[in-house]
């Protein structure tokens, strides 16, 4: 029986309403199917487990565990499906399987394990550290904070363009019976969700600054329940239409769209380290999607964590397919669960 778990590219979907956003019962389980089982016996979960010294086996361990470690922040509660960058899907499809090793086979056996277990496997992690010398393209920072346990988001299809996008629609443009409601409504779906927002330019972070509240005359002073907790100020450019375009008849040039400022309060823990973040990287937020003002000019997340954001777009070096055909572990020992042939994900 072929995996339930599929890989699904945030371009291919489009998604209209709140209800097709989040799943509204129980968040997906997952069993032990015979292809964790055989997963499980494999050569390569053993190299996972124990590392391998083998020159072209470090290159596929080190991109699986990249790939894993680049899927983490996304693992959401709204289906089975899991999603992976569209750059690092086809470097998976063509750098990590050939004709004897179903690479993207292999990938989805490793979300399954994570899944099942609700964590990724400490030996596996240990194992990442241990190449990371030798392959340094692996996130461990994202690879930490799946060994601590899944902790999933409400969806992965609910990002910040889409958000401006479904405010468009359900708001600015509700007609005259729904307008009186409609931001209270829109509120009701979007608002105080767990989501991963990326593409985020990093402008800097330090200490929340209290207002100091006037105190009345002979009135006790008042309760401050909150200690100053760290913010992190990022902004989100959307695509600007006119870039490339040639101002062929002169005249003012037209004006960029503005950013959306996003004000992350950071929870305590933090998986990088800020005070070694320089201002302009290109970062996600995790967290909870708290506020907003009108017309989505400015977000605030609560209980925030940041991670780089790579961009992938241009394309990406996981494994040479000389060192995929070369690693004496990269076989198929899937047979009958998966096919064996080259290719990308199953789609629906």
């Amino acid at each position: 029986m072929r995996p339930a778990l599929l890989a699904l590219f945030l371009g291919l979907l489009a998604l209209p309403a709140s209800a097709q956003l989040f799943n509204p019962g129980a968040p997906p389980m997952f069993k032990e199917e015979e292809l964790d089982r055989r997963f499980a016996k494999s050569k390569l979960n053993q190299a996972l487990l124990q590392g391998t010294k083998d020159v072209n086996c470090t290159q596929v361990i080190g991109g699986l565990l990249t790939l894993m470690g680049e899927t983490a922040p996304y693992i959401h509660k709204r289906d089975e499906n899991f999603y992976l960058d569209p750059g690092l899907a086809q470097a998976l499809g063509t750098q990590l399987t050939n004709g004897r090793f179903p690479g993207s086979s292999y990938f989805v056996a490793m979300m399954r394990r994570v899944l099942i277990d609700r964590k990724l496997p400490q030996d596996w992690y240990d194992t990442a550290v241990a190449l990371s010398p030798y392959y340094p393209a692996m996130d461990l920072s994202k690879l930490r904070f799946l060994a601590e346990g899944v902790k999933p988001i409400d969806s992965f299809l609910f990002t910040l363009p889409l958000l401006r996008e479904r405010y468009q629609v359900e708001v600015v443009l509700a007609n005259t019976t729904a307008a009186s409601t409609a931001e209270g409504v829109f509120r009701d779906a979007y608002v105080d969700r767990d989501v991963v927002f990326g593409g985020l330019v990093f402008i800097d972070a330090g200490l929340e600054k209290k207002k100091k509240v006037k105190k009345r005359k002979g009135a006790p002073a008042p309760a401050d329940d909150e200690p100053p907790a760290m913010l992190a100020h990022l902004i989100w450019f959307p695509p600007d239409p006119n870039a490339g375009r040639l101002q062929i008849y002169g005249g003012d040039a037209p004006e960029k769209p503005k950013g959306v400022n996003i004000i992350a309060r950071l929870a305590e823990k933090q998986y990088v380290n800020l005070d070694q973040l320089p201002r302009g990287t290109r970062m996600l937020v995790r967290g909870r999607l708290w506020e907003y003002k009108k017309g989505i000019t400015d977000v605030e997340i609560r209980d925030a964590l940041l991670f780089e954001d790579r961009d992938f777009s241009q394309g990406v070096l996981l494994a040479d397919p000389n060192a995929t055909a070369a690693c004496p572990i990269a076989f198929n020992e899937l047979t009958g669960v998966a096919p064996a042939q080259p290719g990308g994900f199953g789609r629906h």
